[in-house]
């Protein structure tokens, strides 16, 4: 039984401190000063929460230029869900990405079923903009 994507979340911090994760600083769209702008260390998270499924699966995950050409992708990041009611949650950090130019990206979310052809299951945008700046 596939699961269902139950969330996908793009943020700069992520906070384990024993109990549930806390997302930090989520965001829709990123500022930059100057173009081509590369990501500070650490870099940015997106947290993939899956449910409602059985069995083995891989996920991934794409972000791609406003050209819809392949920015960064993450691989197969294979997981099991033994039960139906158990959620899996994916952490992916994205580390020194380089954004070229402002524009509208985007990030893409796949599931692969044992060795079938990954599936999209979730698009969403992420706009890059230049940062206003204050006049002198």
């Amino acid at each position: 039984m596939k699961p269902k994507l139950q969330f996908s979340i793009p943020c700069l911090e992520v906070r384990e401190d024993g109990g549930p994760p806390s997302f930090l600083r989520i965001f829709y769209e990123l500022p930059f000063p100057n173009f081509p702008f590369t990501f500070p260390t650490p870099g940015f998270y997106v947290a993939n929460g899956w449910c409602n499924g059985k069995g083995d699966f891989a996920q991934g995950m794409k972000i791609l230029n406003p050209d819809r050409t392949l920015l960064i992708q993450t691989g197969d990041q294979p997981f099991t869900l033994k039960e139906q009611e158990t959620p899996f949650m994916a952490v992916n950090l994205f580390a020194e990405v380089i954004f070229e130019k402002p524009g509208i990206y985007y990030f893409q979310i796949f599931l692969k079923e044992n060795l079938e052809d990954a599936e999209l299951q979730l698009e969403y945008p992420l706009i890059i903009r230049e940062a206003e700046t204050a006049s002198k």
